[in-house]
């Protein structure tokens, strides 16, 4: 094992794509692009024919514009390279895909897709009472703003009966109506979720989303009490941080809410106190949310680390200019990542052994090789790559690390793209 219990990580910036070689040395490799070499030689072999298990060297070229800044600081357009890496002891090859943040999405009421499960979700609603319906919201966004969990209860009145002696129904349209414009018309809570009332007038087939009315008339078409009839609430949850641009950018800067999206929960609640004669209406989650993977924001920030770990670091002091003038303004401006975009990363974990360990017991410390490269995982670039990588790890007998479970293809993290929601207002 080796002195900690992690692995020392490195970022490559290979957005240029990755280059076979065959004969190219180190000094040939162009703005971001990556291949291996020879560490004795520091020439590419040609990798598109590997058949030996060549121990070789990882390396990706400089993104920096300007060698030497001052007198004495000097080397900054030098290759960027890993440790030597013996395909023996490679223990971890895979890509991690990207995903985009999605929203958390919920249904009340008879709402779209809210019978998914097969529950009957058409409530009757009375006149002449209140209904109350409790909202939650969870997550990293909201603790950071308010300290605390979102929580909120609302409440629609049915309006007086127009009999006295005899309770009708009403349409249910008043209730969600009164609810969904209640939250939107909410201080706090409407800069976290938006509320749009759901209807359906031939039992689910096509539905409109009007926007909530606080002023919903007490209307009861026809056809409310059918179940042709459908009414709900659709709750999306919506919240964004301020962000600022490359030239204020500082790597402590936020990021949560394209992170971590927030999470919606809500019930009907009864204040009457029976709890023996109250049925909710129906909750039904259409997205659970999901964290997004592979944003350029969370890149920059690994290649910020490695570069400070070069002895290269990050200016974020009073005077930005400062930036500019040790060529920070690189990691920016000529990585060819953009901070709003979507990347793929390949992982490589290895092992160097210490054999000459002042304790007298075999140790090693172990590398995570981190490439970053464009977004379309199916580039022949990435194609040629995860080709290279699974030849030259069988020719060591060591193929298994970069496959799946299956033993079919290249192994894969990220995102599963059957999961994928789709959001109920488009």
């Amino acid at each position: 094992m080796s002195y900690f219990n992690h692995a020392f990580k490195k970022t490559f910036v290979g957005t240029n794509g990755f280059t076979i070689g065959d004969g190219i040395t180190t000094t040939d490799l162009g703005v971001n692009q990556f291949s291996f070499f020879n560490p004795n030689t520091w020439v590419a072999p040609d990798l598109s024919a590997i058949t030996t298990p060549t121990p070789l060297v990882l390396v990706a070229g400089s993104f920096h514009s300007n060698d030497k800044i001052g007198p004495f600081a000097g080397g900054y357009k030098e290759s960027i390279k890993s440790k030597m890496i013996n395909p023996k002891y490679v223990s971890n090859v895979y890509r991690v895909d990207y995903n985009s943040v999605s929203q958390c999405q919920i249904t009340v009421g008879n709402a779209d897709l809210a019978t998914a499960d097969g529950l009957d979700c058409k409530k009757e609603f009375l006149c002449g009472n209140n209904y109350n319906l409790r909202i939650d919201v969870k997550g990293s966004p909201v603790l950071r703003t308010l300290t605390h969990n979102g929580y909120l209860t609302v409440t629609a009145y049915t309006g007086c009966c127009a009999d006295p002696a005899t309770i009708e129904a009403v349409d249910p349209a008043m209730v969600y109506n009164q609810w969904g414009a209640y939250i939107n018309q909410h201080p706090i809570m409407s800069k976290f979720i938006q509320a749009r009332v759901t209807v359906s007038t031939d039992s689910g087939t096509t539905w409109t989303y009007p926007v909530p009315d606080a002023d919903y008339g007490n209307a009861n078409p026809a056809n409310a009490t059918t179940d042709a009839y459908r009414v709900g609430l659709v709750l999306t949850a919506a919240y964004f941080d301020t962000e600022f641009g490359d030239c204020t950018f500082y790597p402590t800067d936020s990021l949560i809410s394209r992170l971590e999206p927030l999470k919606i929960y809500a019930s009907e609640v009864d204040l009457n106190g029976d709890p023996c004669l109250f049925s909710g209406v129906c909750v039904n989650t259409a997205c659970p949310g999901y964290q997004a993977n592979g944003l350029g924001e969370t890149f920059i920030r690994d290649i910020i680390m490695t570069e400070a770990y070069m002895q290269q670091p990050f200016y974020t002091g009073k005077d930005l200019r400062i930036r500019e003038i040790t060529d920070g303004n690189n990691v920016l401006d000529n990585t060819g990542i953009n901070r709003q975009l979507l990347y793929t990363s390949y992982n490589i974990q290895h092992s160097v052994p210490r054999f000459n360990n002042p304790s007298g017991t075999f140790d090693n410390d172990q590398y995570l090789l981190q490439i970053i490269v464009p977004g379309d995982k199916f580039t022949p670039s990435n194609i040629a790559f995860e080709g290279f990588i699974q030849d030259w790890l069988d020719a060591a007998n060591n193929g298994d690390v970069c496959k799946n479970a299956a033993g079919t293809g290249f192994k894969v993290y990220g995102f599963d793209s059957s999961t994928t929601c789709v959001d109920l207002l488009d």
